[in-house]
């Protein structure tokens, strides 16, 4: 049996998401983390304030949300000396070994006499601690806190914060902020792996150049049928489809499609993209690779959510 995607439903999706709210939601945002960071440059002489680069880089820069969307921002700190100090080559052995010897003494009924000895080296110790990305993020963490209400609250993750606060942003509003360092020459983003110890380039420059291009030649329709789209896929699997495709997909289509109505443009890009070979289709962010061969799709597995997406438009009268 197939479902009817009628003309007011798909307006009723694109209207369904108050504009003013998610603007002042954005303006807070970005107020908190210039307070934060402006208070942080005046500990640190690591921090730079007029080359720190913070940006939306999920379906808020386009404006495009729905109502399980949530706000996810890059963070970028230019510092070479950061990233040098992050990835360097850790004892694990000589830690693992300091670990059981503390724990053993721990054990012991008497306290062992502190030895001048063991005092120097603490010193030591202390004075070559390297000022790491980890370093740099709990720094962040203390300095949002100053500008938050009590009841909110950051969860500090692997690589990225995760802030909740009815009281600063309002119900069901989730902030995600990826605290990443930045190379000014080449404009890319290099988000920290601990696990692996070692960061990863991701490049949004022709991404964003691409969906600019695209706004200016199809106007807030394009955006509406990104949003509509997002909206079918997380009311169908309660979870938003990986963003780097959706764009992809609706930016492959002809500017021609995209008219002044919009039911008749979302059946138009709708059946564009359903007769459409997926190889065919360009990644929005390296329009060299196909969009299965876009590490930002396949580093989160987002090939299930294309098909999910032709499985969800098929049950419908399109």
């Amino acid at each position: 049996m197939k479902y009817d995607l009628n003309k007011e439903l798909i307006e009723g999706l694109r209207d369904s998401v108050n504009n003013e709210f998610v603007q002042n939601v954005n303006n807070l945002v970005y107020e908190l983390v210039n307070q934060a960071v402006n208070e942080l440059c005046l500990k640190s002489s690591f921090l730079q304030p007029e080359k720190i680069r913070f940006e939306p880089v999920n379906e808020v820069y386009l404006g495009a949300l729905c109502s399980n969307s949530e706000y996810t921002y890059f963070l970028g700190i230019p510092n070479k000396e950061i990233e040098l100090n992050s990835v360097e080559k850790k004892n694990y052995f000589k830690n693992l070994w300091n670990r059981f010897v503390k724990a053993w003494r721990v054990t012991r009924n008497k306290p062992r006499r502190r030895r001048k000895k063991d005092i120097q080296t603490e010193n030591t110790m202390i004075r070559r601690t390297k000022y790491t990305i980890g370093d740099l993020k709990k720094d962040i963490v203390l300095n949002l806190a100053d500008f938050l209400m009590p009841s909110t609250i950051i969860y500090d993750y692997d690589n990225h914060l995760s802030i909740i606060g009815r009281e600063d942003f309002g119900p069901n509003v989730k902030i995600n902020i990826y605290v990443c360092l930045f190379d000014e020459t080449n404009e890319i983003y290099k988000l920290y792996n601990s696990k692996k110890n070692r960061f990863y380039e991701i490049d949004m420059k022709q991404r964003f150049k691409n969906l600019n291009k695209k706004f200016e030649n199809c106007g807030e329709n394009f955006i509406d049928i990104v949003r509509v789209y997002n909206s079918l896929f997380s009311k169908a699997f309660n979870k938003i489809p990986n963003q780097i495709l959706i764009e992809s997909l609706v930016c492959a289509c002809p500017d021609v499609l995209f008219t002044k109505d919009l039911y008749q443009t979302f059946i138009n890009v709708s059946n564009y993209i359903r007769l459409t070979d997926a190889s065919a289709i360009r990644s929005i962010c390296d329009n060299t690779k196909s969009i299965f061969k876009e590490k930002l799709i396949l580093s989160s597995n987002a090939q299930i959510d294309y098909t999910r997406l032709m499985k969800l438009l098929d049950l419908y009268k399109i």
